[in-house]
């Protein structure tokens, strides 16, 4: 649910911009088609020097471009040396630069050089001043009126070390009271590659031509302004968070445009720094260009590093350090000859910032359509300027408008990461509050487990020191058991050495003791023996199956004799004996080692007159065979019952020792039972006595 939310808030975002970009695209060809479109009436054009404007409609047709055929005289530079300079008079057309712009007379202009325009303007008297508005003239310009000098930028001169370069756009405001106006405009260029005039001279009332600087002048000023703000603003973010380099490459992206847009145009940088050379100024510029392209390069380098490697970074600062530094070294006009290499530099890495982007967008990396958006209008506007610069088309500046338009649109990109981490960062408030509300239930489980794991510790250091009594015990009865008999031996054989035993019937009868003690050390050895194979699981089973009836028989063949012999009596019974006959599955050497254990630990503690009762049943719940051997003796002590299986253990008169008193019996008996997947228990009995019972698996 949440991802969609987000696929849905994303695809919302892509609309907006591209919505956006839409109208910002026919926002500035309207802006375009209103600065060529001037009304119904078509515009007069110059034609050998003279312009008629006397039937321009000046308030419904608003400014005029001065465009077509001027007067023309050229200064041939072969001749600049001599006392007379040679002037070459001929036509040229209005606007274009002096070497992209075919003379009247079919001679080719060099762009370096001093010329002098003249136009005549026919047109009514007017009774108002009006005015003429003067773009940037490469590279210095005079302009007279008749015979007055009205306005001029730089100084230009026929001699190259005496001219001086300055562009600054300029407003001449004049009287029109007669029907003609004579104008003559001395341009020389020795610093740039293009000389001439490159953009259009307009002509109409002070307020018009006044309306139209000040729309100029705020259009640049607000351009600057925002570029300037935002590459301060990602510059603070940058200070704020050092890790976040793209911040700063941004910056500089948005400060060198920022720059360059107060550099040209209207130029308020160079109007604001009034010492300020106009060299200076173009070197500022134009590694303010490179600087640009650079920084924007660097940014989506960070931005998308997968997309973008960085060995092509490292080619962008090498060859972007280069060229500013040739900027900053050679000659203006060197460098400014040298432009196209700044522009495919800039034109490459634009390209490779596409492709990049086009990549990423492929791979639906965060922002990057918006991103590609952006930078395919910045590309349009790059290639529009060079076409401008150049001198192939008559256009405007557009760089600055599609930087803004970049920043647009990475402004959108903020806005759908803060709106991504907006919604993840609700997701994870709601479930930290989840979390919070069950981490007190947590909190009790896990003391409760902690609690639980403390009584089992409990249990498990009692049990531990009970099995640390209970080995010291074992110990303990291992040696008293090993070292009686073994003592009794040795007393026998010394005396028998020492003849102190001479009777031939009574050395028979001591021989005859040491046997039963070599015998009894050898049981209790073998009793030891199985008790550790059994324990192990290392004793293998001989099954064999046994019916119940023939286990009952077997039974009382083996002890009924003896136990009436010692005046106990003895029952065998089956339960049950209408039942089918149960099969048991067992070794039935060993389980008759279980039941001696048990009849003879029973017959001991037995009186004489008592009665031991071994009865046999088939549980019909799950199938097996319940044994139960019960006798007539006093019984267990309530403490000894947990115990009563432990090995040597004994206590007092108790009935807990088996196989002759060596305390293993019902030790082994336990584990022979347990071997055949059985249980064994022991319970007082109410009328006296104890009860011994064994379960068994078993089939039909």
């Amino acid at each position: 649910m949440a991802s969609r939310k987000a696929e849905m808030s994303i695809r919302r975002w892509y609309t907006y911009a591209a919505a956006l970009a839409i109208i910002a695209l026919l926002s500035v060809g309207a802006a375009g088609c209103a600065s060529s479109s001037r009304g119904s009436m078509a515009e007069p054009v110059a034609a050998g020097g003279v312009i008629d404007l006397t039937q321009w409609p000046w308030n419904e047709e608003g400014t005029v471009p001065l465009d077509g055929e001027w007067g023309f005289r050229w200064l041939e530079r072969g001749e600049e040396t001599g006392l007379k300079p040679a002037y070459r008079d001929t036509t040229l057309n209005m606007p274009g630069t002096w070497g992209a712009v075919e003379p009247g007379d079919g001679k080719s202009l060099d762009d370096i050089g001093y010329g002098e325009y003249r136009l005549t303007i026919l047109h009514r008297p007017q009774s108002g001043m009006m005015a003429i508005r003067l773009p940037n003239i490469s590279t210095s310009y005079e302009l007279y009126i008749g015979d007055k000098l009205v306005q001029s930028r730089g100084h230009p001169d026929v001699s190259a070390r005496l001219t001086i370069p300055r562009q600054v756009p300029a407003t001449v405001h004049f009287g029109a009271g007669g029907e003609r106006t004579e104008l003559k405009l001395v341009v020389a260029n020795y610093d740039h590659r293009h000389g001439g005039v490159r953009t259009s001279i307009l002509m109409g009332t002070s307020e018009q031509i006044q309306r139209l600087q000040l729309r100029h002048a705020a259009q640049e000023l607000i351009i600057m302004g925002c570029l300037l703000m935002i590459g301060f603003y990602h510059l603070g973010l940058y200070i704020l968070r050092r890790k976040e380099t793209a911040n700063v490459m941004f910056a500089l992206l948005c400060l060198c445009v920022g720059l360059r847009t107060g550099l040209i145009g209207e130029g308020f940088i160079v109007r604001w720094l009034q010492g300020m050379s106009w060299g200076t100024a173009i070197r500022l510029e134009y590694a303010a260009f490179v600087m640009a392209a650079w920084a924007g390069f660097a940014y989506f380098r960070k931005m998308y590093p997968l997309e973008i490697p960085k060995m092509w970074f490292k080619a962008a600062t090498l060859v972007g350090a280069a060229l500013i530094l040739v900027a900053f070294v050679t000659p203006t006009l060197s460098f400014t000859s040298w432009l196209i290499v700044n522009q495919i530099y800039v034109l490459l890495f634009s390209a490779r910032v596409l492709v990049g982007l086009v990549v990423s967008a492929h791979r639906k990396r965060e922002g990057a359509m918006l991103a590609l958006i952006g930078v395919a209008g910045l590309v349009v506007t790059i290639v529009n300027d060079i076409l401008f610069y150049n001198g192939w088309s008559r256009s405007v500046d557009m760089l600055p408008f599609g930087l803004l338009f970049l920043i647009i649109m990475n402004s959108f990109i903020i806005s759908l990461r803060f709106s991504l981490t907006y919604d993840r960062a609700e997701r994870m408030s709601a479930q930290l509050i989840e979390w919070n509300s069950s981490l007190e239930e947590r909190i009790e489980e896990r003391t409760e487990e902690l609690r639980r794991s403390y009584v089992t510790l409990e249990e498990a250091k009692v049990e531990l020191e009970r099995m640390e009594h209970s080995r010291a015990r074992l110990v303990s009865n291992i040696s008293h058991d090993l070292r009686t008999p073994i003592t009794l031996l040795r007393g026998y054989l010394e005396a028998l050495r020492d003849d102190v035993i001479s009777e031939p019937e009574q050395r028979d009868k001591t021989i005859r003791s040491m046997l039963s003690k070599v015998e009894g050390l050898n049981s209790l050895i073998q009793d030891l023996f199985d008790l550790s194979l059994l324990e192990a699981r290392r004793l293998e089973l001989s099954l064999e199956n046994i019916p119940l009836s023939y286990w009952q028989q077997r039974i009382t063949e083996q002890y009924g004799l003896e136990m009436q012999g010692k005046g106990i009596r003895f029952r065998c019974e089956r339960i049950g004996e209408s039942a089918p006959d149960t099969i048991v599955a067992v070794d039935i050497r060993q389980m008759d080692r279980v039941f001696a254990n048990l009849l003879y630990n029973a017959i001991r503690y037995t009186p004489e007159g008592g009665e031991i009762v071994l009865s046999l049943r088939t549980l019909p719940e799950t199938g097996g065979v319940e044994i139960l051997v019960a006798d007539s003796g006093p019984g267990i002590e309530p403490a000894d019952v947990p115990r009563i299986f432990d090995r040597y253990y004994r206590k007092g008169d108790s009935g807990s020792s088996g196989s002759g008193g060596g305390g293993l019996g019902l030790a082994i008996a336990k584990e022979i039972v347990e071997l055949h997947g059985g249980r064994i228990d022991v319970r007082n009995s109410e009328g006296g006595g104890c009860v011994f019972r064994i379960e068994l698996p078993a089939r039909r």
